[in-house]
């Protein structure tokens, strides 16, 4: 069975949760079945046991997908960053039949750094976070993992997710 997937990536403070959330509610509004996840959650976790605890997040969401599926889903929103393609396997691994579609979401620098402060107290975290928006936004750039690129700048979060539904045909 295929399993329509969108998968938001970008650099930190770009939106992605955000937006990940607005599609499944502008798809549950519309009645269509949907799960999102914030993969991010599924890793909170230490020590890591591979970077970013990805192996972590690929093991919980292999567990996690047959649940949502037995509960009614049938498309599938992802929030996470993506560097390469070699991560796609994985993603289908986990969703057995995963139709992934990429949406790389971008915002200009300050208004990630902006977001990322208002979200997170000052600290070692917040720190690394800023860092990694810039680090990210390069090799994202290099990567060319997505199939479209929507910008996340000032517009409301509904607009950018109507967007980005729009450009895939969900909606």
């Amino acid at each position: 069975m295929s399993v329509p997937t969108l998968l938001l990536t970008g650099t930190c403070g770009v939106g992605k949760s955000t937006i990940a959330a607005e599609i499944n509610d502008a798809l549950a509004e519309a009645g269509i079945a949907n799960a999102a996840v914030d993969l991010d959650a599924l890793t909170w976790q230490w020590p890591s046991s591979s970077a970013y605890n990805s192996d972590l997040m690929f093991e919980n969401l292999s567990a996690l997908w047959p649940n949502y599926q037995a509960h009614g889903a049938q498309r599938l929103i992802l929030a996470r960053v993506v560097e390469d393609n070699a991560e796609l396997a994985r993603y289908r691994e986990a969703v057995p039949g995963a139709e992934i579609v990429i949406c790389l979401l971008t915002a200009p620098r300050p208004l990630r750094i902006d977001r990322l402060r208002e979200r997170m107290p000052a600290g070692r975290s917040r720190d690394w976070h800023e860092r990694r928006t810039v680090e990210l936004e390069e090799i994202l750039l290099r990567s060319g993992v997505e199939n479209f690129t929507v910008m996340n700048d000032e517009r409301e979060a509904r607009a950018v997710a109507l967007d980005v539904l729009s450009q895939i045909g969900w909606l």
